[in-house]
């Protein structure tokens, strides 16, 4: 099943960027004694093919359209939770919505998202990380996940002028 482009989304970039998280998709769903099912495949594809994170239900609409039946979110939000124990996928909590991680993504990432047009980079966190894990370590408190957020504008809304100022 190809997936369709978000109109965002140039298909050649779309590919480029399937092509590279199929393996390691696979092969890290296979570590975890699980397979990536025609199904989760399909998931997979609505985030690549989306410059913007989606939710469960948002997935579950372009999917429906795509295969012309209707798909139920609660299937949909069942393989997140497998992607996100995977590590292939992260949930943005402020937006209750899911996009890619990146395939080099260690455990210290911080969001960069653009209030404009909603576009999500993800950025290695590593001394605030560390800086997070001491202070949790010293209240003597053991977090469950961590994720830090951070909105703003992009440089591409930027310079354009689109984003607040």
């Amino acid at each position: 099943m190809e997936p369709i482009p978000d109109k965002n989304v140039p298909p050649e970039t779309a590919g480029r960027v399937w092509s590279s998280h199929l393996d390691q998709a696979a092969a890290c769903l296979s570590a975890r004694g699980t397979s990536l099912t025609p199904f989760r495949e399909a998931v997979l594809q609505e985030l690549v093919t989306s410059v913007q994170p989606l939710g469960a239900y948002e997935i579950a609409t372009r999917l429906g359209r795509r295969m012309g039946k209707s798909v139920a979110a609660n299937s949909v939000y069942r393989v997140l939770d497998v992607l996100l124990a995977a590590g292939l996928v992260q949930r943005i909590e402020s937006k209750q919505a899911y996009c890619l991680s990146p395939l080099d993504a260690g455990a210290g990432r911080i969001l960069l998202m653009c209030e404009d047009c909603g576009s999500v980079e993800t950025i290695e966190g590593g001394e605030v990380a560390e800086a997070l894990e001491q202070q949790s370590q010293a209240a003597h408190f053991r977090p469950r996940r961590k994720v830090i957020e951070v909105t703003g504008i992009c440089q591409a809304c930027d310079e354009t002028g689109k984003g607040p100022t």
